[in-house]
């Protein structure tokens, strides 16, 4: 079993690497608040609140996290080389972050803000300081997060494995009668007692498998039923993702049957397609063509995968548009599926890991 906690040094290099990126991007800093990136590049669990906790990262110099002085104790437990500029109660804590743009060392006054950074911090920055040019920015954090270490993956690969276990023990001991509900209550058990960590669970029989991502409901599990077990839990942070299709109490048989092995070759089409400079949207396009080829076409409503790691949907997506290409160390997931509207659905899914010449499934029955 690996260390849930990765290395301390992992972080410091993180933060260098985004240093570059701002530089790059003619930037002064990059602006960061709690959230899966904040988590990615300090280790710390902070959360939002009405309070401002903030990384701010200068394109030279020492990042910085900006809190209320309260949570100083807690905060300098972190484990990268951040000093911490802390605020009282009836400050504006806004200020103090424009204050520290200000220092001398700095190189420009755009200053780069995390993605989900909301519209009311934004505005109150932009009212401290007028003279900022605040910029959202995607790629700077989708670029650093997209390509895996050897670390991570060793996380993601005890994540996936851990859940692809829980889903066969559940799915192993289904009994008829049971409920579409009290099985993903059942299975999201299972995972987090094998994991320790926060999970989550699909589990769609008959009909109700048409629906993508369709709520569990009360349909009770009968003979012969389709059922599609979606489910993942997380291992150090770093998610798993697998979805299996099946029938209970029997084998596939007539138009089940055929869609199942029409999922199948399309999700081990684009597995093959997939590799070090292709392009997303190629790798949708080869699993699309199998299932449009026989018909189905219509019936494949959604992309072919997205990436996986802290957060259980991030880049490099599979989607047709996305001229983005898979790199190394890249974990995707790869899941076509046709879904037959008041009869079943059918999603294939496995967590893949983009190598230096081709694709791994991480885990695969």
């Amino acid at each position: 079993m690996p260390d849930r906690r990765l290395p301390g040094t992992l972080y410091a290099e993180r933060l260098e690497r985004l240093q570059e990126l701002i530089v790059a991007a003619e930037a002064e800093a990059f602006l960061c608040l709690p959230g899966t990136n904040f988590l990615y590049l300090t280790g710390l669990g902070a959360h939002r609140s009405e309070r401002l906790i903030a990384l701010l990262v200068p394109a030279e110099g020492h990042p910085e996290i900006v809190a209320p002085a309260f949570e100083r104790e807690r905060l300098a437990q972190n484990r990268l080389f951040a000093e911490i500029r802390t605020w009282e109660e009836n400050e504006d804590p806004f200020r103090l972050v424009t204050q520290r743009l200000s220092h001398p060392r700095t190189r420009a006054r755009e200053i780069l803000l995390e993605a989900s950074t909301d519209v009311v911090t934004a505005a109150r920055l932009a009212r401290a300081d007028d003279k900022l040019d605040l910029v959202a920015d995607e790629e700077a954090m989708d670029t650093l997060r997209a390509r895996k270490c050897a670390h991570e993956l060793a996380l993601l690969r005890h994540a996936i494995r851990l859940t692809h276990d829980a889903r066969d023990e559940v799915a192993k001991g289904l009994k008829a009668g049971v409920t579409e509900a009290e099985v993903a209550a059942a299975l999201t058990t299972t995972l987090s007692s094998k994991s320790g960590e926060p999970a989550w669970a699909l589990a769609q029989f008959g009909p109700s498998a048409s629906v993508p991502h369709g709520e569990p409901g009360p349909r009770r599990l009968a003979k012969g039923d389709v059922v599609l077990l979606d489910c993942g839990t997380s291992f150090g942070g770093y998610q798993g993702d697998i979805t299996r299709t099946f029938v209970f109490g029997g084998e596939p048989a007539g138009e089940v049957r055929k869609v199942m092995q029409i999922v199948k070759k399309a999700h081990d089409a684009a597995i093959e397609l997939a590799g070090p400079g292709v392009q997303c949207e190629d790798v949708d396009a080869a699993a699309r063509k199998v299932i449009e080829k026989s018909g189905f076409g219509d019936y494949f409503t959604h992309r072919t995968g997205h990436g996986l790691g802290m957060d259980v949907h991030e880049q490099p997506y599979l989607v047709r548009g996305n001229k983005r290409r898979l790199t190394a160390g890249n974990v995707v997931t790869v899941e076509p599926g046709i879904y037959l509207p008041g009869k079943f659905g059918v999603r294939h899914e496995n967590d893949v890991l983009i190598t230096d010449s081709g694709a791994e499934v991480l885990v695969e029955k």
